[in-house]
């Protein structure tokens, strides 16, 4: 038939015009116009020919490389077994082409999972079959196979593509054909969100895992299920764990498990830490991988910075000037909102003076600061002259005394204008200040003044000298010397040296420059930003300069300078898998690695596994924003949530769960149980309130009650502070208790369990849980951003030490003094089983301080007898309450009467409202009053008195 139909003539009008028809040789449509030939390669149709009937002859079609190309004036005698013939001919090299495209679609949507990257590829293809087909599909039909026509028809049904639907088309598919790995792959058959997340392999991928839900197993899986389908050797997969232990028991189980399914793994992938990868990496490009000594002995590196300390202050004197300005932090108290803010502030940041003085703000350290370095011999909060009261409460002390003279410094928190904190009230403030002036007057004293104003103007220390000067003051001031050997024996060095490890550490893994901690620090409204910037920086490039010189580097630099190493081009990642652990929990410095791979690699994909419920680490570089804004940061991804646990009951968490998720920057999560209980194994107990080491017999009983009922079960003590956890062991030995019982701290118990958990140091402060006591600001600037909500880390290290427990977790908290978790837990919105009468409300508010916002009292046994503290310490005005004569709750003062808190007691006992001191009942000449009971004291005798 070919050699029959290979030729068709053109008409008699084309004749006229130049053509003669056009000849099919095999792959090749030659036209012949007069003398000229045209040759029309078929192999390049991505279209069959048509065949059109005009007034002026037959008109024939051809789409080569996507463009058309039409043939008219042809004889319509013969043109139809013409264009059959060769639709024939294009169909061979047509079915390749279109088989090609299958192909790729296949791979691209069947074996491999889809990925965003190739959307548009594959939309293309989508569409060009879809086109095609639709247009023509009797042709279609006619000419190619059935299995590709079948082929066609499966493709086009996804026009037009969505992302979403070639996910759902992937997943369908092999969720049945590996259905028998995913039973057998781990102890337990996978979830179904476990399995989905096996699958999951898109550009980037992210696995939200809850705690206790096998984000482990989805990695071994991950991992064999690539080998297994053929779409990745074993080498060319990387697993980056968070630390070697997990390292290791990610080596462990994938071992386990290719045994398990009988999979043969003639090699292994790649597992390591980052730092182990680092190393290797650097080892592979022939970089230098010895380790400076101040890895091996973290001893070594405090006292290089020691060293480099003195001799940086040494060198000028401003230095040492400024770098006590420096330290703490200036605060500026306008900027302090409320009284529950000042409150913390002061209780939570210890405002140490050169003298050892713990002062209330700032700027009386200043001052104090200013006169101690200027030998001026001063006490501080001293007695004053006569026992008087200004304010309701508490004895009048001016803020500094001048010793040896009748000299007193007040410092004032005032503007210009008189203006003061804003929960301050000015006008009762600026009468205070007069009253404390005529006091003054009155008992023949002299007041220096100094004003918040002036430190804003940066007048305080000059004015003071001015002041003190026109007193006859005498300055001694002491020399550099002399100064550096007392900050020394106080051991103020070793505080900053402190502080400058932990900002060194954050420069590190944060990469931060010049102008990126300055930023930073610009940014968090540091005062003095110049100078911190000056002097970290500074630190960090003598520490750079010294590792250089001991041809050494250190943890952080077997990561930066791999990445270095990866962009230099001295080493080629071989990878297309690569998975990452504890992503919630990944440093900027860590990522940047990551993003080394993908973008040196042969365009890997990427998958990360973590829990944002979980991140607790940010101390060390943790940054949490690379998981809850992945997709700005990093890209978009294909998220799989877990959110079915074997470990715990639904009581657990659903109270753990709750409490995560009051934190709106907190992904939403919906935790499925195993185990379901219907009541709450959640339990608040006390610290048995004023008995001695009360916490520890605590625990003692809550383990023996636990003992007695089922005696084989593993039990943990959890405690945010290591002293909290020694004590419980040595009261847990001495009761011959040990046996089965874990003690780990909150940090350290992350991916632990146990069966019951007993949860320990629930109080107010600086060392109590939540821990309230905000690090250094300028640590706090150079750390990872921190979400705004109150307490966010410490909410996630909470829920990490809840679901530890299988069973039933128990929390022992100070009734007298609860913690803000404590507060919280008690909200009827959680159900938790109070095992406390102390718990109770009522009982609550007996102890709540009510001069200040968050403080509460606590019994404490003084040098004059018991008396109550307040939590709040020097951030309440009043600070102390009496210990009530009838029942022992707090009594608090007012101006004439001092309360009893209890209610049900309701006890009053009168005082003086000139001095405090209590009113005692007399008879008189006009018959009964009330006198007061500092009559008698000769020093400083009181003679108020009172009408009945």
């Amino acid at each position: 038939m070919l050699k029959e139909m290979d030729f068709l003539p053109a008409n008699t009008l084309g004749r006229l015009l130049g053509y003669k028809g056009i000849k099919l040789d095999r792959t090749t449509l030659i036209v012949h116009m007069r003398s000229v030939q045209a040759a029309l390669d078929l192999t390049q149709c991505s279209e069959f020919a048509q065949l059109n009937e005009r007034w002026y002859g037959s008109q024939l079609t051809l789409t080569l490389n996507n463009a058309s190309q039409s043939i008219h004036f042809l004889k319509k005698q013969n043109a139809k077994d013409f264009a059959h013939v060769l639709n024939k001919q294009i169909a061979i090299s047509f079915a390749d082409y279109l088989s090609s495209l299958v192909a790729t679609w296949e791979s691209a949507v069947v074996t491999q999972y889809p990925r965003q990257a190739y959307l548009r590829e594959l939309q293309q293809i989508c569409s060009t079959i879809s086109k095609g087909y639709k247009s023509d599909p009797a042709t279609w039909n006619q000419f190619l196979s059935d299995d590709l026509i079948k082929q066609i028809k499966a493709i086009i049904q996804f026009h037009p593509v969505s992302y979403a639907a070639l996910q759902h088309h992937h997943e369908s598919i092999h969720l049945v054909k590996r259905k028998v790995f995913f039973d057998c792959v781990e102890a337990n058959p996978l979830t179904d969100e476990q399995r989905l997340g096996v699958l999951r392999s898109d550009d980037f991928n992210m696995v939200l895992a809850a705690a206790g839900t096998g984000k482990t197993s989805v990695m071994v899986a991950k991992a064999l299920d690539l080998i297994d389908r053929g779409l990745a050797k074993p080498e060319e997969i990387l697993i980056l764990a968070y630390n070697k232990a997990a390292a290791n028991e990610l080596k462990t189980r994938l071992e386990r498990s290719s045994n398990k399914t009988g999979i043969t793994l003639d090699k292994t992938p790649h597992i390591s830490t980052f730092h182990s990868l680092g190393r290797q990496v650097l080892r592979d490009a022939r970089i230098s991988t010895y380790m400076s000594i101040f890895v091996e002995d973290p001893l070594k590196l405090k006292q290089w910075v020691t060293e480099w300390l003195l001799n940086y202050l040494s060198e000028d004197i401003s230095r040492l000037v400024d770098f006590i300005s420096l330290t703490p932090e200036p605060v500026d108290p306008f900027t302090i909102k409320t009284q529950a803010e000042y409150e913390a502030y002061v209780r939570d940041n210890e405002l140490r003076t050169l003298n050892d003085e713990l002062v209330k703000g700032y700027q009386e350290l200043v001052i104090a600061n200013f006169m101690h370095l200027n030998g001026i011999p001063y006490t501080y909060e001293a007695r004053y002259v006569s026992k008087r009261r200004i304010e309701v409460g508490f004895d009048y002390t001016p803020d500094f005394h001048l010793d040896g003279t009748d000299i007193y410094i007040e410092h004032f928190g005032i503007d210009r204008e008189g203006g003061t904190r804003p929960d301050i009230d000015a006008i009762k403030y600026n009468e205070e200040m007069k009253s404390k002036r005529a006091l003054h007057i009155e008992c023949g004293t002299t007041l220096v003044e100094t004003f918040h104003y002036e430190w804003v103007e940066e007048t305080l220390t000059s004015g003071l000298e001015r002041k003190l000067k026109h007193l006859g003051i005498k300055f001694n001031p002491i020399n550099s010397e002399q100064l550096l050997e007392q900050l020394q024996s106080t051991g103020k060095i070793a505080n900053w040296c402190d502080l400058l490890l932990k900002a060194l550490a954050s420069i590190r893994v944060e990469r931060l420059d010049y102008d990126g901690m300055l930023a930073r620090f610009q940014h968090a409204k540091i005062s003095q930003p110049q100078k911190y910037t000056v002097l970290l920086n500074a630190l960090h490039e003598a520490y750079v300069q010294e590792l250089k010189e001991q041809n050494t580097i250190d943890f952080d630099d077997m990561i930066i300078r791999s990445i270095d190493a990866i962009g230099q081009g001295l080493f080629t990642p071989k990878w297309t898998y690569v998975l990452v652990d504890e992503f919630q929990d990944i440093s900027t410095a860590r990522m940047d690695l990551v993003k080394a791979i993908i973008g040196r690699g042969p365009t890997p994909s990427l998958t990360v596994v973590g829990d944002d419920w979980q991140s607790i680490y940010r101390f060390s570089g943790g940054k949490l924003e690379l998981t809850t804004r992945f997709d700005e940061l990093v890209g978009n991804y294909t998220e799989t949530k877990l959110q079915k646990t074997f470990r715990y009951n639904n009581s657990i968490a659903d109270t753990a769960g709750q409490f995560i998720m009051e934190n709106p920057e907190q992904y939403k999560k919906h935790i499925e149980t195993h185990t379901k209980v219907d009541s709450s194994q959640v339990y608040l107990l006390d610290d048995k309130v004023g008995v001695k080491d009360g916490l520890y017999q605590r625990v003692v009983e809550v383990v023996s009650k636990i003992k007695s009922v089922d005696n084989n079960a593993s039990i943990a003590v959890i405690g945010r502070y290591n002293y909290l956890l020694n004590e419980s062991r040595a009261a847990l030995a001495q009761n011959q208790l040990v046996q089965n019982i874990s003690l780990w701290s909150f940090h350290k118990s992350k991916g632990l369990e146990a069966d019951y958990c007993i949860l320990i140091g629930f109080s107010q402060g600086k060392l109590g849980f939540p821990n309230e006591n905000i690090d250094q600001a300028v640590i706090e600037a150079l750390l990872p951003a921190l979400d705004a909500y109150p307490h966010s880390e410490e909410r996630r290290l909470l829920y990490v030490g809840l679901t530890r427990a299988k069973k039933k977790s128990y929390i022992i908290g100070n009734p007298t003094s609860p913690s803000a978790f404590i507060t919280e837990l008690l909200a009827p919105k959680y159900d938790v089983n109070i095992h406390s009468k102390t718990f109770q409300e009522r009982y609550s508010k007996i102890f709540k301080c009510p001069n200040c916002e968050t403080g509460y009292l606590k019994l404490l046994n003084g040098k004059f007898g018991s008396f109550y503290a307040c939590s709040t310490g020097k951030g309440c005005r009043v600070g102390k309450a009496r210990v009530c004569n009838e029942c022992g709750a707090p009594s608090v003062d007012n101006r004439e009467s001092s309360d009893c808190n209890n209610k049900d007691c309701g006890h009053s006992m009168k005082i003086c409202e000139k001095c405090g001191r209590p009113m005692k009942l007399r008879n008189g000449k006009y018959g009964d009053f009330w006198g007061c009971s500092g009559y008698g004291i000769q020093d400083d005798q009181c003679r108020n008195i009172r009408k009945m």
